[in-house]
């Protein structure tokens, strides 16, 4: 719903949002009202919503006190009446609702509220809502302090807090400055009525606060998962170590092999030195072969390193050199 209201108010910037309504086009304004109609209406039911979510949280917390209990109580069972009224309101600002966005809407249309033709029921449901959502918002962030100076609240707990209060300070901005912008304007009809021109800023301002208050709503449950997080699995890379497995390039063995430092310790020592000299490795020898059993037995406990050697006849008449791969 959060997500719907913010992307219908980016999409108003394309039908005109920020200019003179008088100079829209007809689907220009008939595009604004529509997405104005979906912003404005999950913004109330939103506000409502989150403000639900916490109080119901804070019984959680606060199943002790009988009084704070009874205030909860209280202030979920108002919450979820003024949210149902004005959402009914937000929702419904006409009989039929396309009437709220139809330009060629008569004197004797049937809206109110939200979409009233008369300056004082639409400047009132918009003034009211936002006064009683700025002071609900200013409760829902009190009732939690008296937890942070409690003897009893663990560090975490408290750091919790200051996360909470950080951010429900954020939205009580937003919502103090959104009611400043209204009342100044008069809900965009004053000095005329043009809202595209005069509502931009309290537009934006409520798409804030509702995000900003989902954001601290959202602290409490994701907290624990949070904490329990071990941040340094993001930043770990696996290691591969890479070996060299005992290989012998070539088969023929002459003497030129034997005087030379590059001994075949691996394989032929295995299969037996004096045993290979004439003939080639028979099928069982094979698989006698360290490197065939690393290959078969990848848990085999120690793995013999030996320096592959090939031959090399680039200049005739050159005794053999031979060079380490």
């Amino acid at each position: 719903m959060i997500t719907a209201g913010s992307i219908a108010i980016c999409v108003s910037a394309s039908y005109g949002l920020g200019r003179h309504f008088l100079v829209l086009d007809s689907w220009q304004k008939e595009g604004f009202l529509k997405t104005f109609y979906v912003g404005n209406a999950t913004y109330v039911t939103a506000t409502a919503l989150i403000k639900e979510a916490l109080l119901l949280q804070y019984l959680r917390v606060f199943n002790k006190g009988v009084v704070m209990k009874r205030l909860l109580h209280a202030l979920i069972v108002f919450t979820a009446l003024w949210g149902i009224a004005y959402s009914f309101l937000a929702w419904v600002p006409c009989v039929p609702v396309e009437e709220f966005w139809n330009l060629q809407q008569t004197v004797d249309a049937n809206c109110f509220g939200y979409g009233s033709q008369y300056a004082r029921p639409f400047i009132a449901t918009f003034t009211t809502h936002a006064a009683i959502n700025m002071a609900l918002d200013i409760l829902v962030l009190v009732i939690p302090v008296p937890l942070f100076f409690d003897k009893g609240t663990s560090v975490w707990t408290r750091v919790r807090l200051v996360g909470l209060l950080s951010m429900g300070g954020f939205v009580i901005v937003f919502a103090t400055w959104r009611l400043v912008t209204i009342l100044e304007h008069q809900v965009a009809t004053w000095p005329t009525r043009d809202p595209t021109w005069y509502g931009p800023i309290s537009i934006v301002l409520a798409v804030l606060e509702v995000d900003a208050a989902s954001i601290c709503a959202s602290v409490p449950i994701f907290w624990p998962v949070l904490r329990q997080l071990n941040w340094g699995k993001i930043f770990v890379t696996q290691e591969v170590n890479i070996t060299r497995e005992t290989r012998y390039m070539d088969d023929d063995e002459d003497r030129l092999t034997r005087d030379t430092t590059h001994s075949r310790t691996g394989s032929e020592a295995e299969l037996g030195g004096d045993g290979l000299r004439n003939g080639a490795r028979t099928r069982d020898m094979y698989y006698q072969d360290s490197y065939v059993l690393s290959q078969v037995d990848p848990l085999r406990a120690s793995f013999e390193r030996v320096y592959a050697s090939a031959r090399s006849d680039k200049t005739k008449g050159d005794p053999k050199k031979w060079i380490k791969i």
